[in-house]
């Protein structure tokens, strides 16, 4: 109790005090690890301008044509058009976009899985799925018009409506999530195990916690049960009507209240059905020790099965650790990163993976932009650390193939492909070389053969070396099999699944293997194995003189004598196919899967209750499960752009399968009446779907006699006429009932449109406002100011800010005029980012005039005082919250005095020139919670030498010294505790000194900023 009254009374007493310095610059930082980004290359297309460097040069050619591909639809499901252009910035990944300069002195706020968005521009990276590149591009695109379509485009529009148009937050994220992606089976299960929660208590405080996915599910309610135009009218009068309340109400006729009664009925009807009749999950569950619910992934049983490892992440500072599964014992391994709120968290690295030989485990991480395999022995507590070879952009997937080998599926050139690492020589051998996406790659050993594992997006299972040109690798993933001893160029086809995606193949045993997919709309886990078949049938002739042709069976040779040939053999070809069956009915998804097929054990992890639950079961490749699809499942349907225009897969199912009781308003023809010749195709209700350009595709429909139809072609006739019916749980939301055409047209790169990237200066701001702060941390002059030193009267601050489009360069001019108009101040800055060290130079000129109260005459003399400052800084950044800053500067004072007597005549003009260096050591992790309110902790130590100096120019230039320095040193130390929403407790802790042959005076006065 003592010590509490004590601690209180102090915080009373230091209110009592009034302590100031000049103000004190801190700051985060944008550290630049290399110089990738010294090249920039530029492509405008009819909407959109793409910005790349070297090593993102594929990505950005694909970014450029994935967002002209989804222009389009995105215009229609906003119906909303803007002039400008739209521009994109496309980076390696998500290491090298937190990188960049781009709105580095704004809140560093980019959530994970959302696109960070600053006016007009977009930043994208890769992560080896293009899908999630496609994502990326229809956030960015979807939330630049949607911004543009609520609050305008002229600064009189955005400003009227940033403040009387107030929407909640899961309108605006929801919606651009909508757009950006359609529903699915992903999005399904997190919906699934929060509406199920006993806890679950309505949208509104659902909507607080997750936005995005509460936003996302009440518009894809609205567009499945009202239909696709209901969206573009409540936007229209949402913002009409300054409300989204009135907005519901205007279209839907109905209170927003009753809107979201049948929101929550809808998915909880539909939920509740769903997990009927299902297996639970069972077994041993591994309890780990996480009370602040911290995200756990990569979790990996070791192969005697006595161990797990796993990762844990807090917002970037994450832990390894290994736990024992008998004692819940467990031990941090590896440490590394920092708590970082203001940047989207990785959760890619680390990566980890038990060797074989069951004593080391081996993990991958990366540390300011490079990657580092390290290993670490269980028996001896030793870990060894190297760093991969260079030229791997990211890994994204790890496994061993024997103790000294790795595999992976990485990024090298912009593509995610497979390689195979050699640890003690750092020789890498590729596996596949094409812009597919090759990823979850793990080694196998069937029948005696190795092998990998992995799922792709690529369309056939050809092995080619392929260069980007105008196919977009945006593909559902399929499970694929690579022979590590044949090495043959052809894979072997696991799944076939064009509108599903299987992921995260396992090893089991000699002859099973297994892989997750959500073909039931849960994802489960399916067993499968290789078979021999016979593909096909081949003849080999042999000839008189020993040569040899092998031919298709059914092949002929013509014009061949046949006194030439010695022999014909016919034998068949022998392939391998995969049968597969599901082997697990769960009502949640399996997120992970891991296996130690040594002790028939599978470990999966899944998120139930808000919870990452991790369970371990015997192997059982013998059960088979027949699981019912999900509400979700069995309403699904392709989307209109679901189909790439040159892929070789096609949707096999047909939209009219949505409503199978709507009727067609056509009648199909009937195979005995053929139609005549001279009847007209109508072709408004034909879908043309080619893989052949438009031009080539539609030209011979009007020359060719149609043909009796046959069942098949019924089928596709029927799908085509167009309708717009919306029957409430019947759809699943933005799937038409008839797409308006399945295929599109892709980009086309025109490669004498890309041209380097040349400084674009544009001015981002011109600001005026009543100011009086410090302008520049400097030396002040008591001695030049009679009164003591004071804050500068409160002035008029005009001030303009000149940016290139990166952001590497900025110019700052200002000016400002007191209120009493008796001196000026001037500036120019120049910030010079591109590099690591971020370099400033400034120009500072100040003059005001002073009155001298001890003049003798009646009309008081006054005198002038001028500054003239020069500055340069350099800054190196350690991470985004430390680093090291050195200051320069030169610094002249002039006193005058008006000579309006003979005193003031004969005074004495005062000048002073000083030259200081000044190292300041800065940290600062502050978050703006709201205005004026922080929450976090910043310091700085600091250390200036200050020397004296004259210069001559009267009688030629001459330069002198004064004796001795100047030193200051000091800190100042701020914390901030967050109370509640509205309210901080700040502590501060300041304090400086100087010696040597002058003085700082250092006083207490009143005010603090933050």
């Amino acid at each position: 109790m003592k010590n509490f009254l004590a601690l209180l009374g102090l915080i009373l007493m230091t209110s009592l005090l009034n302590a100031q310095n000049a103000e004190v610059s801190f700051g985060k930082n944008r550290v630049q690890f290399h110089d990738d980004f010294e090249q920039w290359s530029q492509y405008e297309s009819e909407n959109f301008i793409t910005y790349w460097y070297g090593k993102s040069r594929t990505i950005g050619r694909m970014v450029a044509q994935i967002a002209e591909y989804d222009f389009r639809e995105i215009q229609n499901i906003l119906e909303h058009h803007i002039n400008n252009k739209v521009e994109i910035i496309v980076y390696v990944d998500l290491t090298d976009l937190k990188q960049s300069n781009i709105g580095s002195e704004k809140v560093f706020s980019n959530r994970t899985g959302q696109t960070k968005i600053l006016g007009n521009k977009i930043f994208v990276y890769f992560n080896g799925d293009h899908n999630h590149l496609r994502k990326q591009v229809r956030e960015g695109i979807a939330s630049v018009y949607l911004e543009a379509m609520l609050f305008g485009s002229t600064l009189q529009e955005v400003v009227q409506n940033a403040i009387a148009l107030n929407l909640p937050g899961w309108f605006k994220q929801g919606l651009v999530a909508f757009a950006a992606e359609p529903w699915n089976s992903e999005l399904d299960n997190e919906l699934r195990d929060i509406m199920l929660d006993e806890e679950f208590d309505g949208f509104e405080k659902f909507a607080e916690e997750n936005p995005v996915l509460a936003g996302h599910s009440l518009w894809y309610y609205i567009d499945a049960n009202y239909g696709q135009s209901t969206l573009s009218n409540l936007l229209y009068l949402t913002r009409i009507n300054r409300s989204e309340e009135e907005g519901f109400r205007a279209v839907l006729g109905t209170p927003f209240s009753f809107v979201l009664n049948k929101w929550e009925k809808y998915f909880q009807t539909r939920y509740t059905q769903d997990e009927q009749a299902r297996q639970v999950f069972s077994g041993n569950e591994i309890k780990i020790k996480n009370r602040r619910n911290l995200p756990v992934y990569n979790v990996k049983l070791s192969p005697d099965g006595t161990k797990i490892a796993y990762v844990q992440n807090e917002i970037g500072k994450y832990k390894v650790f290994i736990q024992d599964i008998a004692t819940g014992d467990r031990k941090a391994v590896l440490k590394g990163g920092t708590r970082n709120t203001f940047q989207a968290t990785d959760y890619n690295y680390p990566m980890i993976q038990w060797n074989p030989n069951a004593q080391e485990l081996g993990i991958i991480f990366e540390k300011r932009d490079v990657a580092y395999f390290s290993s670490y022995n269980i028996l001896t507590e030793k870990k060894t650390t190297e760093s991969i070879a260079p030229g791997y952009q990211r890994i994204y997937s790890m496994d061993y193939v024997n103790p000294f080998t790795l595999l992976f599926s990485g990024s090298v050139d912009g593509n995610s492909d497979i390689f195979i690492y050699n640890i003690k020589s750092r020789q890498s051998d590729r596996i596949t070389r094409d812009f597919y996406d090759d990823l979850d790659a793990v080694f196998t050993k069937t029948e005696n053969k190795r092998g990998i594992l992995f799922v792709s997006n690529r369309p056939d299972s050809t092995m080619q070396y392929l260069k980007h040109d105008t196919i977009l690798p945006i593909n559902t993933f399929d499970v694929f099999y690579y022979d590590l001893d044949k090495r043959s160029r052809e894979l072997v086809r696991v799944t076939n699944t064009p509108e599903i995606s299987e992921r995260y193949p396992i090893a089991i045993d000699e002859k099973w293997f297994g892989y997750l997919t959500d073909i039931n709309g849960i994802q489960n886990r399916a067993m499968a194995y290789l078979e021999d078949y016979i593909h096909h049938y081949e003849q080999a002739i042999t000839f008189n003189d020993g040569s040899e042709i092998i031919l298709h069976a059914d092949s002929t040779i013509a014009g061949i004598d046949s006194t030439t040939i010695d022999s014909i053999a016919i034998f068949p070809v022998i392939k391998k196919r995969a049968i597969s069956h599901m082997s697990t009915d769960l009502p949640r998804n399996i997120i992970e899967q891991h296996t130690a097929p040594r002790v028939n054990q599978v470990l999966d992890v899944a998120l139930l209750e808000h919870k990452t639950r991790i369970f371990i079961n015997p192997i059982d490749t013998g059960t088979v499960k027949n699981p019912a699809a999900t509400f979700f499942r069995k309403t699904y349907r392709p989307t209109s752009g679901s189909t790439n225009k040159i892929s070789l897969e096609q949707p096999t199912k047909t939209v009219l399968e949505v409503v199978e009781e709507v009727p067609p308003t056509e009648e199909p023809p009937k195979e005995d009446k053929p139609e005549k010749k001279e009847e007209k195709v109508d072709i408004d209700n034909y879908l043309f779907q080619s893989e052949f350009d438009d031009d080539e595709s539609v030209a011979p429909a009007e020359k060719e006699t149609p043909q009796p139809a046959t069942k098949e072609e019924k089928t596709e006739e029927i799908t085509t006429i167009p309708a717009t019916i919306y029957i409430e749980g019947q759809t699943s939301g933005r799937q038409p009932v008839a797409a308006e055409s399945s295929v599109r047209s892709i980009h086309k790169i025109r490669p004498g449109k890309i041209k380097p990237y040349r400084p674009q200066f544009k001015t981002d701001y011109v600001t005026t406002q009543m100011d009086n702060s410090l302008l520049f941390e400097g030396l002040e002059s008591f001695g030049a100011n009679p009164n003591g030193f004071n804050y500068p009267p409160a002035g008029l601050l005009l001030k303009a800010n000149f940016k290139d489009l990166l952001e590497d360069y900025q110019f700052d001019l200002g000016v400002r005029v007191p209120t009493s108009f008796n001196g000026t101040e001037f500036f120019v800055v120049f910030n010079d980012k591109k590099k690591r060290i971020d370099k400033q130079y400034a120009v500072y000129r100040k003059n005001v005039r002073l009155p001298d109260e001890s003049a003798s005459v009646s009309v008081p003399a006054k005198r002038e005082y001028n500054i003239l400052l020069g500055q340069f800084r350099m800054s190196y950044p350690f991470d985004i919250f430390r680093s090291v800053r050195a200051t320069f500067m030169l610094r002249k004072d002039r006193s005058l005095y008006f000579a309006s007597e003979q005193p003031t005549l004969n005074r004495e003009i005062l000048n002073e020139q000083r030259a200081s260096a000044k190292l300041e050591y800065v940290f600062d992790n502050t978050l703006d919670v709201s205005i004026n309110i922080k929450n976090g902790t910043r310091y700085k130590v600091y250390a200036e030498l200050i020397k004296r100096f004259n210069v001559d120019v009267e009688t030629g230039v001459k330069i002198g010294f004064n004796e001795g320095f100047m030193t200051v040193a000091g800190l100042d130390f701020r914390h901030y505790q967050r109370l509640d929403k509205h309210s901080i407790l700040a502590f501060r802790l300041a304090g400086a000194t100087s010696f040597g042959q002058e003085k700082i005076l250092l006083f207490l006065v009143g005010l603090m900023e933050n």
